[in-house]
């Protein structure tokens, strides 16, 4: 910023004094200096922003192969009473603060009991002493619990509240227990926990993908046997399928310690403890030689020995 000098002159249009005493008392100058700002004079002074009370959060998680995205505001407990208090019972809010709570799903799922559709809703909830309900609502243009309309509902839920042992401070939503198709939505706050299943059909998708692969004949890259068993694997299907699998991949891929590790893996679910056993070994025998061995990966495979024996 420059200061620059203003000069500004005042005359005192006072009648019935001689010029020389009008000269005298009344004639003045002014200086005064304002600030000439990059883009102007008095240019507007620089925005200074606040934090918000209750802070903006988004919430990014995959569960299988379906991206969920929660975006909403985290409003604090503040020695206040929240449920039943503060968010009364049996009435809708907008979970959260400023402003109703957005969810989005890139592919169907389903919410507790009811299929919902790919795509965005306002997630509100009713509160209540035993039993609450979860509302996805396809109007997002509501700006408040007070535009909320039954009509526009894409699904109801009821969940059972939990009781909380340390309370919640800050109001959260997000995903845990995550599996191949399913995780659990959870809200918290104060006292409570609100739990719902949240399911995808991603395995579904995955199985049709994989014998789409096998019946077309052709031979796949090692990744693709690989990641065929450990998802037969975790999804507890066809386990000699899934041995087939990763020796496959194994073939081209003989030092390959975590794929040795995967073996025994599906051998030990299998029953075949002594080759189990002789895998989970090779893969130790893999890391041992390499300058960097890395213990963490040693260690896993001699826990599934252990376990074993």
């Amino acid at each position: 910023m420059t200061n620059i000098p203003v000069i500004v002159p005042c005359t005192d249009q006072r009648r019935g004094l001689s010029i020389s005493d009008r000269l005298r008392s009344t004639v003045c100058t002014v200086v005064f200096f304002v600030g000439v700002f990059p883009g102007g004079l008095f240019a507007a002074a620089e925005k200074v922003e606040f934090p918000q009370a209750s802070q903006h959060a988004i919430v990014k998680q995959r569960v299988g192969l379906t991206d969920v995205e929660v975006d909403y505001s985290r409003p604090n407990k503040n020695n206040r009473n929240i449920f039943d208090g503060l968010v009364p019972f049996d009435k809708i809010w907008r979970s959260g603060a400023n402003r109703p709570t957005r969810i989005k799903f890139s592919a169907d799922v389903k919410l507790g009991d009811k299929e919902v559709p790919a795509g965005e809703y306002l997630l509100y909830t009713i509160p209540g002493a035993n039993e609450w309900t979860i509302i996805l609502s396809k109007d997002l243009n509501a700006q408040s619990a007070g535009d909320y309309k039954q009509e526009s509902d894409a699904a109801r839920v009821a969940a059972k509240p939990v009781a909380l042992v340390i309370p919640a401070e800050t109001f959260t939503i997000g995903l845990e227990d995550l599996r191949a198709d399913s995780a659990t939505l959870y809200l918290e706050w104060d006292k409570t926990r609100v739990p719902v299943k949240l399911t995808t059909h991603d395995v579904e998708k995955v199985n049709k993908g994989i014998d789409a692969v096998v019946k077309s004949g052709e031979t796949q890259e090692p990744g693709f046997y690989y990641s065929a068993a450990s998802f037969y694997l975790d999804q507890n299907k066809d386990l000699p399928q899934a041995l087939k699998w990763v020796d496959q991949a194994l073939e081209k891929n003989p030092t390959a310690y975590f794929m040795h590790y995967k073996k025994a893996q599906i051998l030990a679910k299998m029953g075949n403890k002594k080759e189990a056993i002789a895998a989970a070994e090779k893969s130790i025998g893999i890391l041992k030689a390499n300058p960097k061995p890395d213990e963490s990966a040693i260690g896993t495979s001699r826990a599934l020995i252990e376990s074993l024996r």
